[in-house]
């Protein structure tokens, strides 16, 4: 009985049932502006830099390489988003949001505000998970 307490208890599992719970609430929203959460995520970053390198993105969106690319390269196609090589270091491409991305980005971050007003009304949630990264 009480493995099965500490199995339903899991803070990981509990975690990652709530990251599955959420992403499946808020891909409808996203799928609106014709991303998906890599995408939202992506863009999200793009929104808050000048530019990044592909390492850089992966960094701040934790998407792995493949994926990554797959993401970067659909952005790039429906142009919102772009690739310039670096100008201090031609070996390197950076991804830039485009004017398209960036309306896209605002609407659907509208929306996600929406939903974590709805989850955390407080901002408790987001202060105590705040403090693990």
């Amino acid at each position: 009985m009480r493995q099965a307490q500490a199995a339903e208890a899991s803070l990981i599992r509990a975690l990652t049932r709530t990251a599955r719970a959420v992403a499946l609430r808020i891909e409808p929203l996203l799928k609106q502006e014709g991303l998906s959460l890599d995408g939202w995520l992506v863009l999200d970053a793009l929104a808050a830099g000048d530019g990044l390198t592909m390492t850089e993105l992966a960094g701040r969106t934790l998407v792995t390489g493949p994926t990554l690319t797959r993401v970067v390269d659909r952005l790039v196609t429906t142009a919102a988003a772009y690739r310039e090589v670096d100008a201090e270091d031609r070996r390197r491409v950076r991804v830039y949001l485009a004017p398209r991305g960036r309306g896209a980005h605002q609407r659907a971050t509208a929306r996600l505000v929406e939903v974590e007003r709805e989850l955390d009304p407080d901002g408790g949630v987001l202060a105590k998970l705040s403090e693990v990264e």
